[in-house]
């Protein structure tokens, strides 16, 4: 019977899965097994830390579909868990594989290195267990004769449910012989179809719904994205004519230039017209809502459950009563249905501007507002866009698509960890990179949230995935600010020279970096046709009042300040 190493069984698996490139820091319990990637012919993407790694997996699963990070035993994992924890809350597919002593150190009586100071039976368990709160699988690889099978276990797990998995490999296991057939069989790459009947039963419930609704709506929310129903949520849009919308999470999903867009729905952080057309619908398609606080104005969205259609990845809830059916096979089918049967709904193009603030007035000194409709402006098709949380994450739903068909954005909406866009960036830009989707790769940051992750620079700038990097210095957490603590200390940063951040983590890469402080300064830079080719890294700093923000962040932060002072 035909055998494979273990460890080259996963790295083989992982190609099947589309990965080209592995993130991670080496550690002693790996390096052999870090010798497997090459010979798979995959490409080894260290990282200057394991929190960057973790989230340069995420950026670039969101983007490639599947990501793989490698650490080492105990503090290596522990360090990645953050960005595992927030990939598992968002749903994104990561496989976290982790570097384990020999199976001998194991279950000796010598207290090893990156163990905690423990030993005997079970002790090496410690950091799997806390793992398998933030993943979906798990399995640490103690037996060859089952490696493969507990591999492809694990590996469908994270593809039915779009979450991270957690697979330990004991350094001597990595180089045992495993069977090679199960190589032959494809993965579980699509979820198992709906039962036809219930599936007819459901569509055909959801069809009488929109055949009586005088006023229907359908908004596009982060679990669309991160359940992969874009273009059926594209052609759902097109085919029905009905007003669109999308949620801060689900900004960037699809188009928004067509006359029936109506904005950015995000509860009393909306504008007055976008949320009266939407609070009083008598018929709501909402797929993939994702009702977390940031997403939905500190929860002050007002859409009755008895007209909601709610579309989500293993169930759809119709008036408030589940019925579990797969959305993407339900969408696929409705469409059908209304292909067959088109609608007798007359489009109607929207009567509001969906960014009434696009043009603001011009203030001596560059404001929150003007830096975000100008951001707008600049966005051009192929662009990905990933925004920072705090400001960035609210400040970019008011850069207005009107004028293109495909910018691509994300932001951590909901785990809200700030330094991840930059470890992000790293991952998402390479694999936009590989596939030849990204023409200009824009990360857009705040010098707070940099100062946690600035090391990835040194991988955005060594990959020349020549990022464009826009950073909000604005002397401090403003979001934070205006929480809580406008004026104390903790809402404070050290002060730093971001323009000469590229040629420090770059020394021997062509970069160039701006500084900007008036509006006149910004629109001389965003008419710059060397800076809008992209050429090279650059980094433009922008210099922002601390006490000013954009008027969807100061609505939700006064908010989230009265829900915290909740009894």
């Amino acid at each position: 019977m035909s055998e494979i190493l273990v460890g080259a069984y996963l790295f083989e698996r992982l190609k099947q899965l589309g990965v080209k490139s592995v993130f991670g820091v080496p550690g002693d319990y790996e390096l052999m097994l870090l010798d497997l990637v090459p010979e798979a012919g995959l490409t080894w993407r260290g990282n200057p830390n394991e929190l960057n790694a973790g989230y340069a997996a995420d950026g670039y699963a969101r983007v490639n579909g599947v990501g793989a990070v490698v650490t080492t035993f105990g503090p290596g994992e522990l360090s990645n868990m953050c960005g595992i924890a927030g990939a598992y809350t968002e749903f994104v597919p990561i496989v976290h594989i982790v570097g384990y002593p020999t199976e001998a150190a194991q279950h000796g009586k010598n207290i090893m290195h990156h163990s905690l100071g423990e030993v005997g039976d079970g002790k090496f368990d410690v950091f799997h267990e806390m793992s398998k709160h933030i993943t979906c699988a798990t399995t640490v690889l103690h037996d060859p004769k089952t490696a493969a099978s507990d591999i492809d276990r694990v590996l469908n797990a994270m593809l039915n449910y779009s979450q991270p998995v957690y697979i330990g490999i004991p350094t001597d296991v990595a180089f045992l012989k495993t069977p090679a057939f199960n190589l032959q069989v494809p993965l579980e790459t699509a979820l198992p179809p709906n039962n036809p009947t219930f599936q007819s039963h459901v569509v055909e419930k959801i069809r009488a719904l929109m055949d009586v609704a005088s006023s229907p709506i359908i908004i596009v929310d982060g679990g669309a994205v991160r359940s992969r129903v874009l273009a059926e949520a594209k052609a759902l849009i097109q085919t029905t004519g009905y007003p669109y919308f999308v949620t801060s999470m689900g900004k960037g999903s699809v188009p928004e230039n067509l006359p029936t867009f109506g904005g950015i729905y995000g509860g009393m952080a909306s504008f007055p017209e976008t949320r009266k057309a939407i609070e009083s619908s008598d018929c709501v398609l909402w797929l993939g809502n994702y009702p977390s606080d940031f997403n939905t104005g500190e929860f002050t969205e007002s859409v009755k459950d008895e007209v909601t259609i709610d579309f989500q990845r293993f169930y759809i809830k119709i008036g408030g009563i589940r019925y579990d059916v797969k959305m993407k096979y339900i969408l696929e089918a409705l469409l059908a249905n209304l292909r067959q049967s088109p609608l007798n709904y007359k489009m109607k193009a929207v009567t509001w501007d969906p960014y009434p603030l696009d043009n603001p007035s011009r203030e001596a000194h560059l404001t929150q507002d003007y830096l975000w409709a100008a951001l707008g402006r600049y966005f051009r098709d192929g662009d990905f866009v990933i925004a920072e949380t705090g400001t960035s994450a609210y400040g970019i739903p008011g850069s207005s698509l009107k004028h293109v068909n495909d910018v691509q954005m994300f932001n951590q909406t909901v785990f809200g960890s700030i330094g991840f866009a930059t470890g992000a960036a790293v991952g998402a830009f390479v694999a936009g990179k590989e596939l030849g989707s990204i023409k200009r790769s824009i990360l857009v940051t705040g010098e707070g949230s940099l100062q946690l992750t600035v090391q990835a620079f040194s991988d955005l700038i060594r990959h020349e995935v020549n990022a464009t990097v826009f950073v909000l210095n604005n002397d401090g957490y403003t979001v934070e600010r205006l929480i809580h603590g406008m004026e104390a200390s903790y809402n404070t940063v050290p002060t730093w020279d971001y323009g000469g951040l590229f040629q420090a983590f770059g020394p021997h890469f062509k970069t160039k970096s701006h500084l900007v402080k008036t509006p006149d300064d910004l629109d001389a830079l965003l008419a710059d046709a060397e800076f809008n080719s992209a050429g090279c890294a650059q980094i433009v700093e922008l210099i922002l009042d601390k006490h000013d923000a954009p008027v969807s962040v100061k609505t939700a932060t006064a908010a989230v300040e009265a829900f915290n002072k909740k009894k």
